[in-house]
């Protein structure tokens, strides 16, 4: 599964034939009845799936979702999508799964007439069990008629809940005898369970248990010794974990529970640490998850009470509770705890190791620039390497980069110095293979300031043609510099002819700048460079305003050089320096900004125009996800999906 090609360009529609159930927990559950599979999403996803009725794409469609202000959660958009494709719900145009028929399953019985009878079959079946002292088999033929009489009651539960899904209106799929289960018994695929009615769903899943445990009852009450493997069988059933009865019918009394794109996640940004700290909260909020925990402590103290049933502990009497109930207790409180600590030590493994790979990567880069870049040996193969790894030269055909590298020649750099011969107009044009440079512009008012820091694979010498309007630049090396240097006009005879000089600026000026400012770390490269062709430099005048508040927003911008304030009614809430941003919340609301942006002294901005940047977030899952993240944390709450009072209408 390619992941940029399906969130940025694969045409995507729903299947020709699918099923929409009614709202049953707070949930609809969308079924592709040819292939069998389902996929349970909020009335909110559904209204995100019911777009691709027609072929689409996904930036499409979340370009629509933000416009008309009904986006959800980035993550759990791309997380939809997704599991959307993994469950067939959205297909690419003229492909189909194999389809699985359903079976003609011919008995039927309404949820409604065996709800209650099945009850209270479970209540009384359970009592027997607890009145009643099994016995351990003590012959082949008691362990021979347990594993039969299992069989049978496993068998009958799972005929009697086909019967009652088919009663329901849902289809049957495979049944068949599991001679290789254990025990042998009848089963057949019950799925089509989930597009049912909360009743009729309880009543399917309430079949098997119900029956074992009438079963279980039975035998302890009247032959003992053939009651094991069927209470045995019951437990296993009614266990809390791993998909247990107990877990399905706690799900039917839900009034909201987690869709699919709301857990086991396959989107990776959901799968970091973080997100995944965020669904645990939630889920610690949530009433299921206590009663989860609590039938779990109690499932296992009757497993307890079951087994030392079968020694000669006495039995479990308030005597015997009032000398074991403190280690009880204590038992569970530590199981519990050593739970909750493993858990905590999983997540803070996964934490330690990613910050320890950015570490060692910056270890790494740091290393190899102050004690490495003396020891680089630059023969013509590995010149031509680094030319071709250029932003800038890559464009050249290879004769043209060819001939460079043939001229180009090793040079080197301590830290700290002037570079004298690049600054104004050069006289040398150099490739960094190895070390920094702190590129400087003197500003009206006669200060020097630092307006980017250049590093291995950037070209220095050409700023003046690349910046016209201010081609004043001083250079100054921050570490060890490894330079390819060639003659300026050398190079110029070579590159003026194949780049021009909008080109010049997208990759000498505006890609270093943003491949160094926060908003960009986790952007791919190729974005990067996208994002640089499309913005343009504007320049504000002191004082001018650049956002108005309560106008509305036409442009993103990152300020590319000097600072900025932001107001609101007159009153200051910050300043933004040389890669801070704004206009991104207008823009991805669809709304009016909420305060006003000023210029300050030499203030410079790269602009991107309302159009192109939606169409380049939608068509950058990660940029839209850094975007998202940023702006929630400037508004204090998550900017989707959108709340009332969230924005003012344009």
């Amino acid at each position: 599964m390619d992941l940029n090609l399906i969130l940025s360009a694969q045409t995507l529609c729903l299947p020709p034939q699918f099923q929409l159930s009614k709202l049953i927990n707070g949930l609809l559950v969308i079924k592709n009845i040819p292939a069998k599979t389902y996929l349970r999403v909020t009335p909110e996803q559904w209204r995100i799936l019911k777009q691709f009725e027609k072929p689409r794409t996904v930036p499409t469609v979340l370009s629509e979702a933000i416009q008309e202000r009904q986006c959800l959660p980035l993550g759990e958009f791309f997380e939809l999508i997704l599991k959307a494709l993994r469950a067939h719900i959205l297909l690419e145009p003229g492909s189909e799964p194999e389809p699985i028929p359903a079976h003609d399953w011919h008995w039927t019985v309404r949820p409604q007439v065996l709800a209650r009878p099945l009850m209270i079959a479970f209540g009384v079946g359970l009592a027997l069990t607890l009145v009643f002292r099994p016995q351990l088999p003590a012959t082949v033929v008691d362990f021979v008629a347990g594993l039969v009489l299992l069989s049978a009651a496993l068998s009958a539960g799972a005929f009697l809940a086909a019967c009652i899904v088919r009663g329901a209106g849902g289809e049957v799929y495979r049944p068949r005898w599991r001679w290789a289960a254990l025990p042998p018994c009848f089963n057949a695929d019950r799925s089509d369970t989930i597009m049912l009615s909360k009743n009729s769903q309880f009543a399917a899943g309430l079949a098997r248990p119900a029956v074992l445990a009438m079963v279980a009852g039975i035998l302890a009450w009247c032959h003992p010794a053939w009651a094991f493997l069927p209470i045995l069988g019951l437990l296993f059933t009614v266990r809390p974990f791993c998909r247990g009865r107990f877990s399905t019918l706690m799900h039917v009394g839900r009034k909201r529970g987690p869709s699919d794109a709301e857990q086991s996640f396959v989107f990776p940004f959901n799968r970091r640490p973080k997100a995944r700290g965020r669904l645990l909260g939630r889920a610690l909020l949530q009433q299921t998850t206590w009663v989860r925990v609590s039938y779990g402590v109690i499932w296992t103290l009757a497993i307890m009470n079951w087994c030392a049933r079968f020694t000669d502990m006495p039995p479990w009497s308030l005597a015997v509770w009032h000398v074991i109930s403190v280690q009880v207790a204590l038992g569970v409180g530590l199981s519990l705890l050593a739970l909750a600590s493993g858990y905590a030590a999983w997540e803070l493994y996964h934490f330690v190791r990613e910050r320890a790979q950015a570490r060692r990567n910056t270890l790494g880069q740091w290393r190899a620039r102050w004690f490495g870049g003396g020891k680089l040996v630059l023969d013509q193969s590995s010149r031509a390497k680094a030319v071709a790894a250029s932003p800038l030269f890559a464009v050249l055909p290879p004769p043209d980069r060819q001939e460079l590298s043939r001229a180009m020649v090793v040079t080197r750099r301590g830290p700290w110095k002037w570079l004298a011969e690049y600054s104004s107009v050069s006289t040398h044009v150099s490739l960094i293979v190895s070390g920094k440079v702190s590129v400087r512009r003197e500003l009206s008012t006669g200060r020097t300031v630092e307006v980017q820091v250049l590093s291995e694979g950037d070209v220095i010498g050409l700023h003046d043609l690349a910046d016209l309007e201010h081609p004043d630049y001083r250079l100054r090396s921050l570490t060890p510099l490894t330079l390819l240097t060639v003659e300026r006009a050398t190079a110029e005879k070579i590159i003026r002819p194949r780049i021009s000089p909008t080109m010049l600026t997208d990759v000498l000026l505006k890609l270093p700048f943003l491949r160094r400012i926060s908003l960009c770390q986790n952007w791919h490269l190729q974005a990067i460079e996208h994002f640089a062709r499309l913005s343009k430099i504007t320049g504000h005048l002191a004082g001018a305003s650049i956002f108005n508040e309560g106008h509305a927003v036409h442009d993103f911008m990152i300020i590319f050089q000097g600072d900025a304030q932001v107001t609101r009614k007159t009153r200051r809430l910050m300043s933004l320096r040389a890669g801070g941003f704004f206009g991104e919340i207008g823009l991805m609301q669809n709304s009016n900004p909420t305060a006003t942006v000023t210029a300050g002294d030499d203030t410079r901005c790269l602009s991107i125009p309302r159009r192109e940047f939606m169409r380049f977030v939608t068509h950058n899952h990660t940029v839209a996800l850094e975007l998202e993240q940023v702006s929630s944390e400037r508004l204090g709450h998550p900017l989707f999906p959108l709340q009332q009072g969230d924005f003012r209408t344009t």
